[in-house]
Formats: structure tokens, sequence, C-alpha cells
């Protein structure tokens, strides 16, 4: 069961799924969507230590590879106030957009503002962990430390999940991703100036992203045997 959105939360010991955009959403949506337990969903709302214990949990995206697939989705998304604007930028007018240090990085009133580009874009992962502010990568580090029970990454996803299931005893199985950009080149095809001009202007969400992705592999490396094979298992099952 799913909730979003909600604030205050009411019951014991509440599962919170900071939901950051375009980090794989709507599927994990899907998938506790499907579970016994309530978990909510704050979907359009920035960490935020409650006066109870509660278990956070996230996903992360490598900027890079985040930044370019909300190029295309804006593009492609006929619904999305940026859509019209967009749709008529090449990449690198988009990305020239996002470097536009005049434009303060925040949320502007209006949807289809065009400076909502670098909110949209820069250090993002590190504003919804630290509270609100996309510069308070140490805030957002602590907060990480002391409050999340799970972090996973994309570009680990089926072992994020698998490590998720293990902790919380969901059942995860019924993968089916939604919302999936087509269309978007891949990575190794982008010119490597974008990818550099990216990382420079999320040098905060880069930080979060690495620390995340060691974390997560260090958990990995130390599964037992009987869930190493599992793990391998889980793999092909799902890869097939």
């Amino acid at each position: 069961m799913i909730q979003f959105d909600q604030i205050p939360v009411n019951e014991k010991d509440p599962v919170i799924y900071i939901h950051i955009p375009k980090t794989g959403g709507k599927t994990m949506w899907s998938l506790f969507e499907q579970q016994n337990e309530l978990i909510h969903i704050w979907h359009n709302r920035y960490f935020k230590k409650l006066n109870k214990r509660a278990n956070y949990l996230t996903m992360l995206r490598h900027p890079v590879d985040r930044v370019i697939s909300t190029y295309y989705y804006i593009k492609q998304y006929k619904r999305d106030p940026l859509n019209k604007i967009v749709n008529s930028m090449t990449l690198e007018d988009f990305i020239e957009k996002m470097q536009d240090n005049k434009v303060e990085n925040k949320r502007y009133k209006s949807k289809s503002d065009i400076r909502n580009i670098r909110y949209r874009t820069v250090n993002l992962s590190t504003r919804y962990l630290a509270g609100g502010d996309p510069g308070a990568v140490k805030r957002a580090q602590r907060n990480i430390r002391r409050h999340f029970a799970f972090v996973g990454t994309l570009d680990l996803y089926l072992e994020s999940l698998y490590v998720m299931q293990k902790t919380y005893g969901w059942d995860l199985t019924s993968i089916k991703q939604k919302n999936v950009t087509k269309g978007r080149p891949k990575l190794t095809e982008i010119d490597p100036n974008i990818i550099q001009a990216i990382e420079t202007c999320n040098q905060h969400d880069l930080v979060i992203y690495n620390d995340a992705k060691i974390a997560l592999e260090k958990q990995l490396n130390q599964l037992k045997e009987q869930e190493r094979y599992e793990l391998d298992h889980w793999l092909q099952q799902h890869m097939a």
C-alpha cells in the first residue's frame, strides 16, 4: 500500500520513500503498492525529520544520466510545463541553460519558467536529501547517515531491490519498468564536453551518489554464501 505526500505521518515507525525525480520512481511506486505494509511516498516533498522514528529510503541516479534523461523526458512528454520551450532546444542548448549560474537555483513560481531548468538539473538529489538546499551537501550526507535505512542506485537497480527485499521482507519480484524515456542516446554517444559540463554543475550530487554506491557495493560484498547464490538467481531471473 502506498500513500502520497502525507504530513503528519501518524503510524509508529513509518517507512518513507523520498522520490527524487527521474530515479525510477513510478516503477518503485508500483512495487510498493503491492506490499501489505503502508509505504509513504514523498513525491513533492524534501527530506524532513519527523518527531518520531522513521525509516527513510531513496534511490539515486548518476547526475549525468539523470540530467540527460530529464532533457529527453521533457521533450517527449507534452504535458510537461517546459515541453514547448525545450522541444525547440538541442541538448547543447539545454545544458547551456543548466550552466547559467546567473539564474538562482530555486523553484520558480511558474512551472513553465525556463529558469526551472536549473532547478530540475543542478544538484537536485542534494536538494531533496538536505531538506531543500542544493548546496548543503554536508547536511545531505548527515541526513543519510542518521536517518536513511537504505539508499539504492539506479545503475545497480536489481541489486538494490534485492537488498531492499531482504531488509524489509517485501516481495519485489514483479518488476515492470514504468515511465521509461524512449529514444534517448546511450551515454557513450554523448559528447564528452556535455558530460563534463553536467558533472561540473553537479559536484554535490556526484559526492552523494558515489558515497551511496560505495556503501551499496560494501553491502553486496558482505553477503553470505547463500545470499550470494540468491542474488545471482535474482539477477538471472530478472535480466532474462
